[in-house]
């Protein structure tokens, strides 16, 4: 009988320190199919990356976006385990990526974009005069559209929707690239390239929905 209790205690003494080692974590907050528009009914997941704690990826929780694109759902790790994880968004097809490089067994609460976007305001400085053929053109590296502008005016002359290469992240590094005629333009767009060149190119920090960057194209 004393060693069928000691068993006992043993498992109990057990079992309780694994559920004193364990924590459980919250994952919070909302999801926008765009920067105004929340998306409902979307199954999130969170993904531990290889790495720390993690020798392959697996799926830790998810859970489902309410109406208005609200999400919360939790999951449980050891709380030795570290490393980070990525959100994503469920699809019939597969897994898209909504965030990278969250940390794990912590909580967080998130505003996660699908379509992120920054607003970029261009300038034009310089001393130049343009005439009536002149054209300026203009284009942000890993868009695929490039802007013009016939006989611009010194002053801002556009405002424009730039997507985030690394969507829901601060400060993503991009560059804007410009010239008058498509020779100039051209060049620039080699030049954004080159890391030690500096012909007509801006250097910009994005940071997705809710933010504002100014560039200023500068020629003289």
């Amino acid at each position: 009988m004393k060693n069928f209790s000691a068993i006992i205690i043993a498992i109990f003494l057990f079992i309780t320190s694994c559920k004193e080692s364990a924590r459980v974590n919250l994952v919070s907050g909302k999801v926008f199919q765009d920067c105004n528009l929340p998306l409902p009914n979307t199954e999130i997941a969170l993904k531990s990356n290889i790495g720390g704690s993690f020798n392959a990826s697996i799926i830790l929780g998810s859970g489902v976006t309410a109406a208005d694109g609200t999400l919360r759902f939790t999951y449980e790790l050891d709380e030795a385990d570290l490393g980070t994880g990525s959100i994503l968004l469920v699809k019939s097809t597969g897994f898209e990526t909504l965030i990278d490089n969250v940390n794990l067994n912590q909580d967080v609460n998130l505003d996660l974009f699908r379509n992120d976007v920054s607003e970029l305001i261009v300038e034009l400085s310089g001393a130049r005069v343009y005439g009536a053929n002149d054209t300026l053109f203009y284009a942000v590296t890993g868009g695929a559209i490039t802007l013009q502008k016939v006989t611009p005016v010194i002053g801002v002359i556009d405002t424009i929707q730039v997507p985030n290469s690394s969507p829901n992240s601060n400060d993503v590094s991009e560059k804007i690239y410009y010239g008058v005629g498509s020779e100039s333009f051209n060049r620039a767009k080699a030049s954004a390239s080159i890391s030690d060149s500096s012909y007509n190119k801006v250097n910009l920090l994005l940071s997705g929905c809710g933010s504002t960057t100014t560039a200023n194209l500068l020629i003289n």
